[in-house]
């Protein structure tokens, strides 16, 4: 309870506008003035009391927040942003704008149908299922997976229905369609989920393209699009253990007209469709071991000419650290050195062909050692020699993007320091080009104990630090993973 004091003598009026109030009766000089009534005059030996506690309350805690605010306005500046309730336009807008627009970028034919309202209803289902799938696995919200999972199986049905009529199986959205069902099954796969039906929707739109015929893919978007589906139709035939279909040639082929073909992505891919049909004819059983091992080196010295030759392209920095700074995340052995690349693409392209060696070079040392090769020995030693140089090249190329002390700490945000700070969702795209190059790095008999060591180390700092689950699921795949078929390396490419 608050004393507001003895009450003026005043009317109303007068005591509204501050006036002097000579308090005659019936009614002051003043309202007799301006003719209004006056309202009389207060009784002064009342005593006024009334209970102020809310707003006594609200001043102090306005008074807090204001010192609390001028406290952090030199640490930090807070952006206030409202998360949209629909979860669908949330996954949306993420979808587009990370994924699309920055991660892969062989999926801007969807820019067509963002918010068209002429776009076929199993595109839309499928934008749907896709996005509402990578929001669930940025935020781990069941009921966006949930939600997910519901507008896959509704655009399934509506791509299914479409296929009965033989001329919509030939349209183009057809075959985004089944596009966009692949992206939602690699999205929203586990390790165990991993079978041959997972790829249905790969062979599904290599049917489709079988039916259209290579020659309608024409424009930028859509060839970029095919050349997706090329790079993800070897990646399953590898998984599995197939040759190259012949449709994945005949795409390659039809692209080489609007692509620069000298470039070492090109030239990369092209040695790929070789090593899978290389592996594909290891797992029939059909080449003797000289065979296998004469091929494997041939191979090997392919990928290890096209990285010769990509300098121009695939140029990279090699960088010290500096004596103040101790990093925690490179080999003991490697110098303090780390490689800065032009961009999280080139880094991907390099350590998937470093990896490639790395495979090819290990099934070479097991096979000079369970076959009696002659010359087995030169070759024996040079296969070690690529696999330590690879794996070392590797690591050197992780700290840029997850030493957030020194190396990747551009990659903040503004303000934040190497003990308070959080990651872009860009930067963690950067981080999970990493993974499948470290599983290799681990997996390898080769690998020396120590590098071994802090690969292990290093996917558990992405699994912990960045959030990224795949990283845990590799940890979990190398703990259980028995001495088996090499090749079921590529197997758990599927999971990138």
């Amino acid at each position: 309870m608050v004393f507001r004091g003895i009450p003026s003598k005043a009317c109303g009026r007068c005591r509204n506008r501050k006036l002097r109030c000579d308090q005659q009766r019936p009614s002051c000089s003043s309202c007799i003035r301006v003719g209004v009534p006056c309202a009389g005059y207060q009784d002064t030996t009342a005593i006024r009391i009334s209970d102020q506690t809310d707003s006594v309350r609200a001043k102090a805690m306005m008074r807090s927040n204001v010192g609390q605010n001028k406290r952090n306005a030199s640490s930090a500046t807070v952006k206030i942003r409202h998360m949209s309730q629909d979860l669908r336009i949330t996954g949306r807008d993420m979808f587009f704008t990370y994924y699309v627009s920055d991660f892969c970028h062989t999926w801007d034919f969807l820019y067509q149908y963002l918010d068209s309202p002429v776009a076929p209803e199993h595109i839309t289902l499928g934008i749907e299922a896709v996005s509402l799938a990578f929001l669930s696995h940025q935020v781990s919200s069941q009921t966006a997976k949930d939600l997910g999972r519901r507008k896959y199986c509704e655009a399934l049905r509506k791509i299914n229905a479409t296929l009965q009529d033989a001329h919509a199986a030939k349209a183009m959205s057809t075959f985004e369609g089944a596009l966009l069902l692949d992206l939602f099954e690699k999205m929203t796969k586990s390790v165990s989920e991993l079978n041959v039906s997972r790829h249905a929707h790969v062979d599904g739109a290599v049917a489709i393209v079988k039916l259209r015929g290579v020659e309608s893919f024409k424009e930028g978007a859509k060839v970029r699009a095919l050349m997706g589906l090329n790079l993800n139709a070897t990646i399953c035939s590898l998984s599995t253990g197939r040759a190259i279909d012949n449709t994945i040639r005949q795409i390659r082929e039809h692209a080489s007209q609007y692509v620069d073909t000298d470039h070492p992505k090109w030239k990369l891919t092209g040695l790929m469709l070789e090593v899978t049909d290389l592996i594909a004819d290891m797992r029939k059983g059909t080449l003797t071991p000289e065979e296998w091992v004469a091929r494997s080196i041939d191979k090997d010295q392919k990928l290890e000419m096209v990285a010769l030759e990509a300098d121009a392209a695939w140029r990279y920095e090699r960088k010290l650290f500096p004596a103040n700074h101790t990093p925690k995340l490179v080999p003991d052995d490697s110098f303090l050195l780390y490689d800065v690349y032009p961009d999280r693409m080139t880094t991907q392209m390099c350590n998937f062909l470093r990896l490639t060696r790395i495979l090819l070079c290990e099934e070479i040392i097991e096979s000079y050692a369970t076959s009696n090769i002659v010359g087995s020995e030169t070759q024996y030693r040079h296969a070690e020699l690529a696999i330590l140089k690879m794996i070392h090249e590797i690591c050197a190329s992780v700290p840029q993007m997850t030493d957030c002390g020194f190396a990747a700490k551009h990659r903040l945000p503004e303000g934040s320091t190497e003990k308070n700070h959080t990651h872009t969702m860009s930067h963690i795209l950067d981080v999970y080009v990493l993974i499948f190059g470290l599983y290799v790095v681990a997996w390898s008999h080769t690998c020396p104990r120590r590098i071994h060591h802090w690969a292990i180390v290093e996917l558990q700092h992405i699994a912990d630090h960045f959030h990224i689950k795949e990283a845990a699921i590799i940890l979990d795949v190398l703990k259980e993973q028995q001495p088996k078929a090499r090749s079921d390396t590529w197997y758990v490419d599927t999971l990138f």
